[in-house]
């Protein structure tokens, strides 16, 4: 994983999850601004005087209460007997003095977190797969995202009770005897494209859930907080394995062409694949991105960072400069596409950032830059199509496609990270 920002007007980003790409970064507030009261926050003092050692005033107050007194029982020569103490439970709200209201708020955040992800998931879905998923959360009894023991055996026979012999050939149920919404939808595609016998996902969601199918959002509201950071985690998990399915079939489709037409001849159906995700301003940046990068592998050294910021802000001081850097954070190596979008995304709007600061001129001269780039693209190669002919003459046009796929689910990524912390 990747980029954060640091130095002036930067932050840190929130615990990773399954994605490989940095996380959403977020700038830190200036010194006089209201800071958020997070748990953590509230339970700073609790931790200061729970865990920090007596300070010498403590210490010399208890010796002058012991002063006379007998040896205690609890003392047997210079060993300290340790009173047995029951074992707390970490989930008991008054261990860590949180309140029951801050319990709830909880509750509350958690709820809509999980509707998120299911409408953010539904997207990704087709019809048919849309009523694939619905099966598979009506039979995932405690909204874990799992559909294991008797949950799918029940799924099972419920699918061959309205589509008899569907199950025949091959199942949905994995080695481990579970089903994933995955292992679903590969059963079902796998009968609409190979197998002799098919049947409509429509028609199976009519008859294995009728008309007594409950709402995902009304059985949210039922679940304890436990349940809900579960349905929380599983569903996530469903999401990102979902998109990585998608992508899967995308990038088949292009290998097939590639298998009859060529590497070289298939590098702009590649390119198409990765500029329908581009939203914003991510294709100037992208082109940008290409230009400066003369390693041609998609990731850009500090050196090959530098130039493309002279681009971008051709009046940038060596501070602009020094400052730009620390705040894109090259420590931990590289910087690739997505981090640079993560950067510019959060640049645009965070008001201490160098870029929100010298405002909309700068923005208009970058995109001014890339019109110009188009216009000239329009006469000959742009700077992204001049790589692929660089990489086919060094030999390494296959790294390159192979830095497209990497670029194409890391982006992927970050946007599925970015709109779930919406």
């Amino acid at each position: 994983s990747h980029h954060f920002f640091q130095g002036q007007g930067q932050g840190s980003s929130s615990p990773s999850s399954t994605m490989s790409v940095g996380k959403v970064s977020v700038y830190t507030k200036s010194a006089d601004a209201e800071e958020p009261r997070d748990r953590a926050r509230l339970l700073a003092g609790a931790e200061d005087a729970l865990f920090s050692a007596p300070s010498n005033e403590v210490r010399t107050d208890q010796d002058s209460l012991n002063e006379g007194e007998e040896t205690s029982e609890n003392w047997d020569g210079n060993d300290y007997l340790e009173e047995e103490h029951a074992e707390e439970d970490p989930e008991d709200d008054e261990a860590v003095y949180l309140s029951e209201a801050y319990r709830d708020w909880e509750k509350h955040y958690l709820r809509r977190l999980a509707m998120r992800i299911h409408r953010l998931l539904t997207a990704e879905l087709d019809r048919s797969e849309e009523a694939l998923f619905a099966i598979f959360v009506q039979y995932d009894a405690n909204l874990d995202g799992r559909v294991r023991g008797d949950e799918a055996k029940q799924l099972l026979k419920a699918i061959e009770d309205v589509a008899p012999g569907s199950l025949a050939e091959n199942s949905p149920m994995r080695k481990d005897g579970n089903i994933s919404l995955v292992s679903l939808l590969r059963w079902y595609n796998k009968h609409t494209h190979q197998s002799s016998y098919t049947f409509g996902a429509t028609t199976l969601l009519t008859g294995v859930l009728g008309s007594g199918m409950v709402g995902c959002d009304a059985r949210l509201q039922g679940l304890d907080y436990l349940s809900l950071r579960k349905n929380v985690m599983g569903y996530r998990r469903i999401y990102s394995q979902l998109r990585e399915l998608k992508e899967e079939r995308l990038l088949s489709v292009v290998q097939d062409k590639e298998s009859q037409n060529g590497l070289l001849e298939t590098m702009p159906e590649y390119y198409r694949l990765l500029a329908a995700e581009f939203q914003g301003d991510m294709e100037l940046l992208f082109e940008l991105f290409c230009e400066v990068d003369e390693s041609n592998n998609l990731l850009l050294e500090e050196r090959e960072v530098e130039i493309m910021l002279r681009l971008m802000d051709t009046a940038a001081t060596p501070e602009d400069l020094r400052r730009y850097i620390a705040e894109i954070n090259l420590a931990d190596g590289p910087l690739s596409f997505a981090s640079l979008i993560d950067w510019w995304d959060q640049a645009r709007t965070v008001p201490n950032s160098l870029v929100s600061e010298k405002g909309a001129t700068l923005v208009a001269s970058i995109k001014g830059r890339s019109y110009a780039a188009t216009v000239a693209g329009m006469f000959g190669d742009t700077a992204v199509q001049k790589r692929w002919d660089q990489a086919d003459a060094a030999g390494t046009l296959q790294a390159l496609r192979q830095a497209y796929c990497r670029t194409l689910r890391e982006v992927r990524e970050y946007k599925a990270e970015r709109d779930l912390r919406r």
